[in-house]
Order: structure tokens, then C-alpha cells, then sequence
């Protein structure tokens, strides 16, 4: 006899929310496939389109600081 046991649902991330999961939530479902579940996999848009050309040119120059640890 054969018994399959389905899988808990993961509840996705909420956009423009924190989202909190406790860490025996995630031992419970799985740590790979709760990344695969909350992973975005959209590429991250770093213009931003409120911001006029000079800020974002001061903002990619941010961005390039704190890449390199000065920030």
C-alpha cells in the first residue's frame, strides 16, 4: 500500500509587507523548498522611476560605495 503525504502550502511572500516566518515553520516545510517557494525570481529593477536622472545616477554611486564596503 502506497501513501503519499501532501505538502503542507507555504504562504508566499506579501509585496510592500514584511513577512515574518518563525524558524519552526521552516524546519517543518524544508529549507530548500521553502526558498524555492520565497525566493524572488524576478530580476531587481534599480532604476527607480520617482527619482529624477540625478538621483538615480547619486543612488547607483551609493549602490557602488557600499559594494565595495565604504558605506
Amino acid at each position: 500500500m502506497e501513501t503519499t503525504k501532501e505538502l503542507e502550502h507555504i504562504p508566499p511572500m506579501k509585496k510592500g509587507q514584511l513577512n515574518i516566518y518563525k524558524p519552526s515553520d521552516i524546519k517543518r516545510w524544508g529549507v530548500e523548498r521553502f526558498l524555492e517557494a520565497t525566493a524572488v525570481h524576478d530580476p531587481f529593477l534599480l532604476e527607480f522611476p520617482e527619482f529624477t536622472e540625478e538621483e538615480n545616477r547619486r543612488m547607483d554611486e551609493l549602490l557602488a560605495e557600499g559594494d565595495k564596503g565604504a558605506v
